[in-house]
């Protein structure tokens, strides 16, 4: 079923095409995937000493600040750089099946069940149109490449900097949605509005610094609100699975669902 899927997305073949290599990811040292991208090795640098993100723990204010420049690089790298979406053979990206999540309500309900609390139960019928909107509006907005996975599993601390691993669902889309897959899922604690708009600032400031020019904190805020919009399908798209695969994975889809939906309901999504 894995290999089937990797096929699919052509996992191994975006996990190669490694950007800032060394800087804010692991240098590739060696490399080979079978053609259909559904198999392969991968020999990257070893980072030492490097502490890995816990999903279930969550990430302190410095660590998402950290993380929020280092995407912000990438980003900022590949910023509306559309000569590139014919390359590497990325798509554009699917914000985790967002497009799905009507289809996936009946199994979200069925598995994720014992997980909800009642406000959660309340808001899901009204989800997948709140999504449509945010996927029409994504449309016509800056693209970059995306991690696409970003969260704290997939994040090394070494020395004050942060690595970014897992690469395999990259792919061309809006920015912030990124910004709002690690803020709105990996934070320790509850994030005010005012304490987002901090570090969507920080991540502003990071692509002014890497070159991007007219786009403004506004722009960057509207688009981070769209971004958070699109996080509502991860739980209901992902939870089902997560919540059969093991005790490990039970707790991240519990995780998921009261952040991601606590965070809509901060924007007033929900």
């Amino acid at each position: 079923m894995a290999r089937r899927f990797s096929r699919k997305i052509q996992s191994f073949l975006r996990e190669n095409a490694q950007p800032f290599a060394g800087k804010v990811v692991p240098k590739c040292l060696a490399s080979f995937s079978c053609p259909d991208g559904s198999d392969g090795l991968l020999w990257l640098e070893k980072i030492q000493p490097a502490r890995s993100g816990n999903q279930l723990t969550g990430l302190s204010w410095k660590e998402l600040a950290a993380t929020v420049r280092s995407i912000g690089t990438v980003h900022a790298g590949f910023w509306n750089a559309r000569r590139f979406t014919r390359l590497h053979r990325l798509p554009f990206q699917r914000y985790n099946l967002a497009h799905e999540t009507k289809a996936h309500l009946p199994g979200f309900r069925k598995y994720c069940r014992g997980l909800l609390q009642p406000q959660d139960k309340m808001v899901l019928p009204s989800i997948p149109a709140v999504i449509s909107r945010a996927l029409l509006q994504c449309r016509h907005r800056p693209v970059t490449l995306l991690h696409g996975d970003l969260r704290a599993d997939n994040l090394l601390f070494s020395r004050g900097r942060v690595f970014l691993v897992d690469w395999q669902i990259a792919a061309w889309g809006l920015g912030t949605f990124d910004l709002a897959r690690v803020i709105g899922g990996s934070t320790q604690r509850p994030l005010r509005l005012s304490e987002q708009q901090k570090l969507v600032r920080i991540w502003h400031q990071t692509l002014k610094q890497g070159g991007v020019r007219r786009y403004t904190p506004e722009e960057a805020w509207r688009d981070y609100r769209v971004g958070v919009a699109l996080t509502l399908s991860i739980p209901i798209t992902n939870g089902p699975t997560l919540a059969r695969l093991s005790p490990r994975g039970k707790k991240i889809a519990r995780v998921m669902i009261r952040r991601f939906f606590r965070n809509g309901r901060e924007f007033g999504l929900l």
